[in-house]
């Protein structure tokens, strides 16, 4: 039906909403995956950015995210291409649905604790979105414990990262550079990977979630071998690489 949409409607912007269970009963996080990559695979060959509604509120059965659980949902997002990030709920509505409240902002006007988290990771976004705007995805490899990274990511600009729970978002940057956003696949632990770029480490930049500039990479335990990259729970890195062949 995406498909028949973008023939019938012929739209300048593809959007949707999809609020993933995050709960010890319930993970639905694979199938907001899968909805993220029909998403992109349509609004990539009819050239138009595609964005997404998360969930900042507890309904029916969804409980209410923690912080992790947020930036879990941004940066998934971005390292499936997305160019919007939506926060259902701004304010809070009223009705039999939403009961427990919990939005950014109360029904009454108050400034719930989703209202310091939203202002923290749009701090982030907007500083790491004057790099994003400019990416067009080219590949998303999905990094479970049990399988061979190396083998999942033969194309992608990191060539080795010791085993985990990521998602790896691979871009072309419109000056010719290749991007990657590495994720914490985990909103409830923190990862330290080793990680092995394609081009020597020194030759990778870094997008400064503090200002948007490139800034060098950073050894988070420069007494281990190898590059260590220190992720919190839910986060996404941004790294930019040299033109291939250069």
């Amino acid at each position: 039906y995406v498909a028949r949409f973008m023939t019938e409607v012929n739209p300048d912007v593809l959007s949707m909403d999809h609020y993933p269970m995050m709960t010890p009963e319930e993970d639905g996080r694979n199938k907001y995956c899968s909805n993220l990559e029909v998403m992109r695979k349509y609004a990539l060959p009819n050239n138009i950015p595609f964005w997404n509604y998360f969930n900042t509120m507890p309904f029916g059965p969804h409980g209410d995210p923690t912080e992790a659980q947020l930036k879990w949902q941004v940066y998934t997002s971005i390292a499936y291409g997305a160019q919007g990030v939506l926060y259902f709920c701004y304010w809070t509505p009223r009705g039999h649905e939403f009961p427990k409240g919990g939005a950014i902002v109360t029904a009454e006007g108050r400034k719930t604790r989703h209202y310091d988290q939203a202002q923290r990771i749009n701090h982030d976004l907007k500083n790491l979105g004057k790099t994003v705007m400019q990416l067009t995805s080219t590949q998303v490899v999905r990094i479970t414990p049990d399988t061979d990274p190396e083998v999942l990511l033969q194309q992608s600009p990191i060539a080795q990262i010791t085993r985990g729970d990521y998602l790896v978002g691979a871009f072309a940057h419109k000056d010719g550079r290749q991007a990657v956003l590495l994720n914490n696949y985990s909103f409830a632990y923190t990862a330290w990977p080793t990680v092995n770029f394609r081009v020597p480490h020194d030759q990778v930049r870094e997008i400064s979630k503090a200002d948007g500039h490139e800034i060098d990479v950073i050894d988070d335990s420069p007494d281990m071998d190898g590059l260590q990259l220190s992720l919190d729970s839910g986060e996404g890195r941004l790294f930019l690489l040299p033109k291939p062949g250069q």
